[in-house]
């Protein structure tokens, strides 16, 4: 007894012809694998068959204008053409290449909206901010934005955006704070932010029950403002029962930050003497001084601080404040390294997270100087249950000195009997972490070594 194949050779195949295998498998499947080519190939299946020819025009779109081969000059019109004959959804809209005018724009973002457009990338090459028109709006099927170099317009109306989850605003114009704060709480389901020098708002308040991460980056230097724009100052967190993470990226220059509701933030960081004021809860830093110390934040499981001179009384004052603490960061890799009045003193008290938790400890550039080496020796001394000391050293790391470094860390009067030490060359980098929204995928952000 003999079985049919489940998908028989098409009778015009001879014995040595190679088979159209591809052309047997359903439609829904081959708009499948259309939707993952850049859309020139994807456009040109339309020339195998009449049957490709109407498969196209149906599949799932990925339009990125870098993957159109023509001049930057002729993308607007190639742009149309395409949206024009597509009749399937969007999924995905790249503008990276392309600074299409006003009214283009505009008919592309609602000809997006009627194909309900799922992720957008606005990144317009030009020292002008692009501005948004109102269409915008009308995308409510977003799952994902990230707007660079664009604006908010002051009449567009009011958001909602039902399904949006991710968002980065990366030298972003708003009119004022009134239109920030619209913006977002038009976005009931979000769970993870970006604001990567956002101006036009000194003071933001944020209220969510959905967030989970939260990004914030000012300008490198003040020098680098115009005069007639405000940039972030203030960052208050009023209540964020869902935030897990609190990260500060370029932090030379604020913004200060107050916490006074998140019960669920398990990372901290970068936070460095740029921050003017640092709240959370009842605790108080000026400039990485303490000021009011409270064990408040048991929730927290990893900090990472950053400061020219690394010492050992902020340091520890920190950790006073995060009973649970497991990973500790530090970095002397600034950018713009400022001082900072340090009190000498014993650190005689007991820490609760060097004496229970604290596993792993991260010394990013470090060279070897007496502050370092003193914070080094304390960390050594105190952690009880430490596995691992990483020494990320801003040299060549050669023998002698590693043999030096080992000497004077007294390795031997370790708390932690079963602690590793490694010394590995880091190459100094002014990014500290991805800050686009989609960090929220990395498991730990400070993890990223050059």
């Amino acid at each position: 007894m003999s079985t049919a194949p489940a998908n028989p050779i098409p009778a015009g195949a001879g014995a040595g012809d190679d088979p159209d295998l591809i052309s047997l498998l359903p439609d829904c499947i081959l708009t499948a694998i259309l939707s993952l080519l850049p859309v020139p190939a994807a456009a040109r299946t339309q020339i195998l068959s009449r049957r490709w020819r109407r498969l196209w025009p149906s599949a799932p779109l990925h339009l990125l204008d870098s993957h159109i081969p023509v001049p930057s000059s002729s993308i607007s019109a190639v742009v149309y053409r395409i949206l024009a004959s597509h009749c399937g959804n969007a999924v995905r809209f790249h503008l990276i290449l392309a600074r299409p005018s006003a009214a283009d724009l505009d008919s592309w973002l609602r000809s997006l909206a009627d194909k309900h457009l799922q992720y957008l990338v606005l990144r317009p090459r030009s020292d002008e901010p692009l501005r948004l028109p109102s269409s915008l709006l009308s995308c409510s099927s977003l799952r994902s934005a990230e707007l660079t170099n664009c604006s908010l317009p002051e009449d567009g109306g009011e958001a909602y955006f039902p399904h949006l989850t991710e968002i980065s605003l990366r030298l972003f114009r708003v009119p004022s704070a009134a239109a920030l704060h619209g913006f977002l709480a038009g976005c009931p389901k979000l769970a993870s932010l970006s604001l990567d020098r956002v101006s036009g708002c000194r003071t933001l308040h944020l209220r969510s029950g959905t967030l989970r991460s939260l990004t914030v980056s000012v300008s490198l230097t003040r020098r680098r403002i115009p005069e007639d724009t405000c940039e972030l100052e203030r960052l208050v967190v009023e209540d964020a029962p869902a935030l897990e993470r609190l990260l500060a990226h370029d932090i030379n220059w604020g913004p200060s930050i107050n916490v006074m509701h998140a019960p669920r933030l398990q990372m901290l960081g970068y936070l460095g003497v740029g921050i003017p004021e640092l709240q959370l809860g009842s605790t108080l830093f000026r400039s990485m001084c303490a000021v009011r110390l409270a064990a408040e934040f048991r929730s927290v499981r990893t900090l990472a601080l950053e400061m020219a001179e690394p010492h050992v009384k902020p340091v520890a004052d920190f950790l006073h404040c995060f009973p649970c603490l497991e990973t500790l960061y530090v970095t002397s890799d600034m950018v713009l390294p400022k001082s900072m009045k340090i009190v000498n003193c014993e650190i005689d008290d007991p820490i609760e997270c060097l004496s229970y938790h604290v596993k792993t400890v991260v010394l990013k550039g470090y060279r070897g100087r007496t502050h370092e080496l003193q914070l080094a020796l304390f960390l050594v001394r105190r952690a009880r249950v430490l596995r691992v000391m990483k020494f990320l050293c801003d040299n060549d790391c050669n023998t002698s000195w590693l043999t030096n470094q080992k000497r004077r860390l007294l390795l031997d009067n370790r708390a932690s009997l079963g602690a590793q030490f490694v010394f590995q060359k880091f190459m100094k980098s002014y990014i500290r972490f991805p800050k686009q929204a989609s960090n929220i995928s990395l498991v730990d952000p400070f993890d990223t070594y050059p």
